[in-house]
């Protein structure tokens, strides 16, 4: 089971967060892989480990499953930089997201509706309290998406959780333009959080590269 999970410290406007599992040993591992060593057949691993998070996420409230009942719940992957898009050569969170939303009851919606408006520095290095600094105001949501976004139900997806300054800023661009309910999903939480998902069985990383 999914867990909700929060950062310790809350930045503010941070979403409620539901996590697959803790943001260490294997499963970093293998998003790390996936993302950065051009491991794409991890694609079909990580998708089953993100979609328990976001049937949590889509059914914790009445607003949002009564979105997926009528106008469609708006799932919100976090695109990363545009300095990680140029070195990664796509967004390697969006196709995980586009398998793992197939598990949600009802009509959903996945668009990339966010978009950076300044450039941000490498978040690897920074504290939470910098994290939160430099990335405060850094996300907008596009022009034309902005009827998708007015009134909709929305579910913000990210792979790992660290400080949560990044759901928070997706948040706050989201709410800015006019959102209703923002709730958010990740693969991952690392252990800063008030409450991890430790818990969860994690398989290893040498039994997930057997089985693909």
């Amino acid at each position: 089971m999914p867990r909700l999970t929060m950062p310790d410290p809350i930045p503010p406007g941070m979403p409620s967060c539901w996590v697959a599992g803790e943001a260490s040993r294997a499963l970093r591992a293998v998003v790390t892989a996936y993302k950065d060593e051009d491991r794409r057949e991890l694609r079909v691993t990580l998708s089953q480990w993100l979609a328990p998070a976001l049937r949590a996420a889509a059914s914790s409230s009445p607003e949002l499953r009564r979105a997926l009942r009528g106008r469609g719940l708006l799932v919100v992957p976090v695109s990363g930089s545009p300095r990680a898009r140029r070195r990664r050569g796509d967004v390697p969170l969006l196709p995980l997201v586009t398998d793992a939303v197939r598990a949600l009851p009802g009509r959903v919606v996945v668009a990339e509706v966010l978009e950076p408006t300044r450039v941000t520095r490498d978040q690897s290095s920074l504290s939470a309290t910098e994290r939160a600094t430099n990335l405060g105001g850094a996300m907008a949501v596009r022009v034309r998406h902005g009827p998708v976004v007015e009134g909709a139900m929305c579910l913000v997806v990210d792979d790992l959780v660290t400080t949560g300054a990044t759901l928070a800023e997706a948040a706050r661009a989201l709410r800015a333009a006019g959102s209703g309910h923002v709730v958010a999903a990740a693969i991952g939480a690392t252990r800063r959080h008030a409450e991890v998902a430790s818990r969860l069985p994690v398989p290893s990383l040498e039994r997930v590269r057997g089985g693909v």
